[in-house]
């Protein structure tokens, strides 16, 4: 796996990409923390662009954009009713990345005993049992959305579990996801 440092710079000489100059950290909540690479990344650059231009190109947003997920992707629903979101797992849930201007997000928890987990928050499966958990890390997701560019959705192809699944240390890589027949 690159480092951050690594894919950075990799970026930097990649057509169709563009690095944005670092402009500070994401500023969070007291109870909530930033995974360290997430602190790392921000500090070698501001958010990344990757192949913008493309259908399945992938924006990391930039510290000013790394918003609670709640907000972002259910933003009618906890415009309307905050409460319903306030306390509830899926609050230290944070957009990290976005597929064009959206529903495909990634979002990163940054609650203390999930730190780091990194989400598909689809609109419609957001904080749910149905939110896939696509990467440990922020440093591991980032790595395969440059791998696999064109590819698809790279968590297809393993399988680490969902959103509200207790065990922290859920490392599942390469088995399949299972599927339930169809009446």
């Amino acid at each position: 796996m690159k480092t951050l440092a690594d894919i950075v710079r990799q970026a930097q000489d990649t057509t169709g990409c563009s690095v944005n100059s670092p402009t500070g950290m994401p500023v969070l909540p007291g109870s909530f923390t930033l995974p360290p690479d997430v602190q790392e990344f921000y500090a070698l650059c501001g958010g990344l662009d990757m192949f913008p231009k493309e259908d399945w190109g992938w924006r990391i947003v930039k510290p000013s954009e790394f918003l609670r997920a709640d907000q972002v992707v259910l933003e009618l629903a906890y415009r309307d009713h905050p409460d319903d979101f306030d306390t509830t797992p899926s609050e230290g849930l944070y957009v990290v990345a976005v597929r064009g201007c959206g529903p495909d997000y990634i979002s990163i928890d940054t609650h203390p005993a999930r730190l780091g987990r990194c989400f598909d928050s689809y609109s419609g499966d957001h904080a749910t049992e149905n939110s896939r958990v696509v990467a440990l890390s922020f440093t591991e997701m980032l790595n395969k959305l440059f791998e696999h560019r064109q590819e698809g959705y790279f968590w297809e192809e393993a399988f680490y579990g969902y959103f509200g699944q207790p065990d922290s240390n859920l490392k599942l890589q390469g088995r399949p996801s299972p599927k339930l027949p169809l009446p």
